[in-house]
């Protein structure tokens, strides 16, 4: 019986990480998404200056189509109160949304910053716990997948003419272009440098 039993111990024992490479993993996972938060923000600050600069329905505006009833309209007319017509308050509502709710996602990203500089001080990870490039790799397809899925949607929104609310996905999806980008290029550097580094013969 206790032949039998081994096996099972043994694989269990296998799949119990220690704690230093589950505190490592943790880090990595809060580095994503502190990074994910943050450049939710920035894609804000950027939906704000494409209102800025073509006009508020180019973020937020309703696309062909979409109406309201009278008591959604009365709802929209009290956040906008100057509005002269319902999809004109829809907007300036909209706008806000696509504004201010990347912003705090952004303010939360770096409070969650702070938060994990004290856990560092606290908490002890391996560092060679997880492969060289996980993180890069980890950071790369997550933004690639969401460039493309951004930018493929404004593409479309574009090729049917439809420029109305077409600068939040727009901003969202540069931002995403963006952080990708950076997250390639360090995976690149990580794979060439393991590539050019001289390997040791164990005989």
């Amino acid at each position: 019986m206790e032949a039998t039993g081994m096996p099972h111990a043994h694989a269990r024992r296998v799949w119990l990480l220690p704690a230093p490479s589950l505190v490592q993993l943790g880090f990595v996972l809060a580095r994503l998404a502190i990074v994910g938060l943050v450049a939710i923000g920035v894609s804000g600050g950027v939906a704000a200056i494409f209102g800025a600069a073509f006009g508020k329905p180019f973020v937020a505006g309703d696309r062909p189509g979409v109406t309201y009833t009278r008591d959604r309209c009365a709802d929209y007319f009290e956040y906008a109160p100057g509005a002269r017509t319902c999809e004109e308050a829809a907007t300036i509502h909209h706008f806000g949304e696509a504004v201010q709710y990347p912003l705090a996602a952004g303010l939360l990203g770096v409070l969650g910053l702070g938060v994990y500089g004290l856990a560092r001080r606290r908490l002890r990870g391996d560092p060679n716990a997880l492969p060289q490039g996980f993180e890069a790799t980890v950071g790369t397809a997550m933004f690639g997948v969401a460039a493309a899925a951004l930018l493929g949607t404004t593409l479309n929104r574009f090729v049917l003419r439809e420029t109305a609310g077409v600068g939040a996905p727009l901003a969202e999806g540069i931002v995403a272009t963006a952080t990708f980008v950076i997250y390639g290029v360090v995976l690149y550097r990580t794979l060439l440098r393991r590539a050019t580094t001289p390997r040791t013969d164990p005989s």
